[in-house]
């Protein structure tokens, strides 16, 4: 069995997953959330973003999103710090009333497989 040739990228990609406090407001801060996301995807410094759902839910379930338990992004960067300010400028981070600041995490990530069809 032979690999596919893997992919050879230019730019630096970094994972983030940003787990919600107990008490997230995250209805509160979704408008200035969206105004700041949006630029950063039209320019691609965020490739793919999404909510993390309770393990009790599942994708498939009625309204998946009405209680989301955190946030992931795909973020390119020259680094990893560059990849931070991304992640520490967004209102669901700046509020303190969204995410768990202390339990974010962002890593370099390699992605395999660059084209992700959901259906």
């Amino acid at each position: 069995m032979s690999f596919p040739t893997l992919p050879t990228y230019k730019h630096n990609y970094y994972l983030f997953h940003m787990w919600d406090i107990p008490t997230a407001q995250r209805a509160k801060h979704l408008g200035d959330h969206v105004k700041v996301t949006a630029p950063l995807i039209q320019s691609g410094a965020i490739i793919l973003g999404g909510a993390l759902l309770p393990p009790t839910m599942k994708t498939s379930d009625p309204e998946p999103l009405k209680k989301p338990a955190g946030s992931f992004f795909f973020v390119r960067a020259d680094s990893l710090e560059q990849a931070w300010e991304i992640i520490k400028q967004d209102p669901f981070y700046t509020s303190g009333e969204v995410w768990d600041r202390e339990s974010i995490t962002g890593a370099p990530a390699y992605m395999v497989m660059p084209e992700v069809k959901f259906e």
